[in-house]
């Protein structure tokens, strides 16, 4: 989303980047380019926050809502070269809500069974479009990675799955990561976890739990934001907040150290991002 914004998108909508599948498909087309000729190994779709009640404020019915989740598929494997992945974003029920409660999982009135009648329309447009794995992201409570865990069962496909931490130890809604990662380690289709839209600082810790927590075999995936703070008052990203490039692939070299074979950047980080990352060559694939 940060690419599409730079690249001249209004992305202030209930959809987020998932407007531009209806809006302007080209430019997601053209910041996948961007990436994949960055480095990166995996692309992950614009379905982030691809949900019916925000299709709905375009005019969209289901099936128009479900083409369009198919359609993030589409571009994404269009840019590709030659072996790069696809993977499906599912994100969390709180990014639905656009009021931060992705990064505080208050989610009232929701129960497992709820949250995995919400999230199965799109994870079966996601498969349905052959995508090559689903990325369950920005996921911030264990109730919600129960319910994610019950649907891939469910749908018996491959996903990762990664929680938007605040601390060093917790997810966002307090409760440990460890916690977390123990539900989904269980699941033959959880292929790795591991945190994303997290602050670098908190990373190399969280590295550390989910590789202790997690079969030898699954893959320990991060990709945190750049850090960079938002100041609520004025509307603006903070000057001087965010990490720059050298300092986050210095960071990388810890992650990997620890046991992340999955690497890349979420929130204000950009193609350079993943092309110092790709440069460091710290022996993982980038997303």
């Amino acid at each position: 989303a940060t690419h599409l914004e730079a690249l001249g998108e209004d992305i202030d909508h209930a959809l987020w980047s998932a407007r531009c599948l209806v809006s302007n498909p080209g430019v997601i087309r053209r910041a996948h380019t961007d990436y994949f000729a960055a480095g990166a190994a995996v692309a992950i779709t614009a379905s982030y926050q691809a949900h019916l009640d925000g299709f709905r404020e375009l005019g969209l019915g289901p099936d128009d809502a479900r083409e369009a989740v198919a359609r993030s598929v589409a571009l994404a494997r269009e840019a590709a070269p030659p072996g790069g992945l696809v993977a499906g974003s599912v994100g969390s029920y709180g990014a639905s809500l656009h009021n931060g409660a992705e990064y505080t999982g208050d989610y009232p009135g929701m129960d497992e069974a709820a949250l995995v009648a919400w999230h199965r329309p799109r994870v079966e447009a996601l498969i349905a479009a052959k995508c090559d794995l689903l990325a369950c992201e920005t996921i911030p409570c264990r109730i919600e990675a129960q319910a994610l865990v019950a649907l891939l069962r469910e749908v018996r496909f491959p996903a990762w799955v990664t929680f938007s931490c605040r601390s060093g130890s917790e997810v966002c809604s307090g409760e440990p990561l460890k916690d977390c990662v123990d539900v989904v380690a269980e699941c033959d289709f959880v292929i790795g976890a591991g945190v994303n839209c997290t602050h670098p600082s908190h990373v190399a810790d969280l590295v550390g739990i989910c590789r202790s927590s997690l079969p030898p075999e699954k893959h320990v995936v991060v990709y945190p934001n750049s850090g960079e703070e938002w100041c609520g008052e004025r509307h603006v990203w903070k000057d001087g907040t965010a990490t720059a490039d050298g300092a986050f692939v210095e960071m990388a070299r810890s992650w990997a150290r620890r046991g992340a074979d999955c690497i890349g950047g979420c929130c204000r980080t950009s193609p350079s991002t993943i092309r110092a990352l790709a440069d460091a060559r710290l022996q993982c694939g980038a997303v």
